[in-house]
């Protein structure tokens, strides 16, 4: 990975972090809902609570990880190595880190880990993500399957 690149443990400390890196690569999707701020906060914090639990049960032995651009928080990766299936459960990059290759770097090293651990690498993208698709798409990913809300996908080279 470049060496400005470096991933640290997710701490108590970086929970409003999460919190904000969450609720921002939602406002776009909840624009055309008439919510107060207030109202919008209120609905992003039960949501961010409810995913993180969900992520923490599904996924126990987990990584999550702060991703951090010389030395300052970039995002967060959530990644879970199993011994069949490494699974990339969720990443997200701030707007000020976005299109710095933070991601394809990331991305890259994950496809390398799997490859040498004999595992297959999967993801979910969101269908209302074209960005996130083509950005899979581009690293060799390829959709197994889909229904309403998710595009899933593996690592085909």
């Amino acid at each position: 990975m470049n060496p400005a690149i470096g991933l640290r443990p997710v701490v108590n400390e970086d929970d409003e972090f999460l919190y904000n890196l969450y609720k921002l690569s939602r406002v776009e999707e909840f624009s055309v809902v008439p919510l107060t701020e207030e109202q919008f906060d209120a609905i992003m914090r039960m949501q961010y609570s409810a995913r993180k639990g969900s992520y923490d049960a599904q996924f126990p032995d987990s990584e999550h990880s702060i991703i951090t651009m010389d030395g300052v928080d970039a995002g967060q990766i959530w990644v879970d190595r199993g011994k069949d299936e490494h699974r990339l459960i969720d990443i997200s990059i701030s707007d000020a880190f976005q299109n710095k290759g933070l991601g394809t770097a990331l991305l890259k090293n994950l496809i390398v880990q799997a490859q040498q651990a004999g595992a297959t690498l999967r993801c979910a993208v969101a269908t209302n993500n074209p960005g996130s698709l083509r950005f899979h798409e581009r690293l060799g990913f390829a959709i197994t399957s889909q229904d309403d809300m998710y595009y899933q996908m593996e690592y085909r080279g």
